[in-house]
């Protein structure tokens, strides 16, 4: 009776920390928004780009299906691209492609593969396709990913759902298609990578421990949502080194598409149930601007490894620059995703 006691009032004491310390998420995430959107509203002037056409290009957007996402490929078709939409339901893509077109966008050439950035697996399947249908890609926007689940979730690798959609898919996938990155690159006109992070970022840690042993007990969704991002725009600056040492013709960016009223605050109970709360906020069409920059903009042909915000560069976390942080992750993300280096297919 007195061990069972002992364990009860541990688990008490261990959940009542947890949900302090993701009540405490919760209030600085609702201080990063406001903050963020004032950074919106200062920098709306900066946050625009022209959509050139390049007819010879090919590019690949993940999660293309909706959100910031489609908007994504609606700009990129509008410069008359070859567009790649990878997302879990074909059906979804196929029903932007016809949205698009009857909106009146007739230009560019568009494609629906399946793509599920919970699996390791699928994102290996596609990759192949890819590399089977296809000797060149010129841009690929890492975009795919889901904010605050309500639930904690392992996916079918083992991983927290958000460390592995935002984070590890994306690491996976990149190098995957490195080979074909490489060959659509020339020097003053490099390929491009872009990852979709998150003003979250700010808010991120690197918790080893918690990557790793991520249960329903300790899971906070706040935090980890935070981690995925600060892990891609960390990853976005070890990258970029590791491509420079190789004097290869591919550049890599981190983007914060700004705080954009999409269906990912569904999970988000307060705004999810109450939408007028973001109204104010950046349209999807707004949020993609930002990317389509980073992917296609000739002022930052030499400044890969940045983080981009309405069209201007967007300071990084300190702990992202930290080579202490930036090894670790590298080793853990070559772990987790079963590589030997981000090279290795080349």
């Amino acid at each position: 009776m007195l061990l069972e006691a002992i364990i009860v009032c541990v688990s008490i004491v261990v959940g009542a920390i947890a949900y302090s310390k993701c009540l405490l998420c919760h209030i600085k995430y609702f201080y990063l928004g406001a903050a963020y959107h004032f950074h919106d509203v200062l920098n709306a002037r900066y946050n625009k780009i022209d959509l050139p056409s390049k007819p010879d290009k090919v590019a690949i957007v993940t999660g293309g299906s909706r959100g910031i996402g489609a908007e994504v490929v609606k700009k990129l078709l509008q410069c008359d691209m070859e567009v790649i939409i990878a997302c879990r339901t074909i059906s979804a893509g196929e029903k932007l492609i016809l949205e698009i077109r009857k909106s009146g966008i007739t230009s560019g050439r568009a494609k629906v593969y399946k793509l599920d950035n919970s699996s390791l697996e699928s994102v290996r399947g596609f990759a192949k396709q890819i590399k089977a249908d296809y000797d060149q890609i010129h841009i690929l926007i890492n975009n795919a990913g889901i904010m605050f689940p309500r639930a904690y979730k392992n996916t079918e690798d083992g991983y927290e759902e958000q460390w592995a959609v935002n984070y590890l898919s994306h690491f996976l996938l990149t190098s995957l298609l490195l080979p074909l990155l490489n060959a659509g690159g020339r020097p003053g006109e490099c390929s491009r990578i872009v990852n979709v992070t998150s003003c979250a970022h700010d808010l991120g840690t690197i918790d080893y421990d918690y990557i790793i042993n991520c249960s329903k007990e300790t899971f906070c969704t706040h935090a980890s949502y935070g981690q995925s991002k600060l892990a891609q725009t960390t990853s976005t600056i070890i990258l970029q080194r590791l491509l420079k040492d190789k004097s290869l013709n591919v550049l890599v960016y981190s983007v914060h598409p700004g705080v954009v009223r999409t269906d990912l605050f569904n999970e988000y109970a307060l705004l999810g149930n109450n939408k007028w709360l973001m109204t104010m906020w950046k349209t999807p069409d707004r949020g993609a601007t930002p990317i389509i920059y980073a992917a296609m903009s000739k002022d930052v042909e030499r400044k890969g490894g940045i983080c981009i915000s309405n069209c201007k560069e967007l300071a990084v976390p300190p702990l992202a620059l930290k080579e202490e942080i930036q090894e670790r992750l590298l080793e853990l993300s070559l772990k987790q995703a079963h590589l030997k280096d981000l090279f290795q297919y080349l």
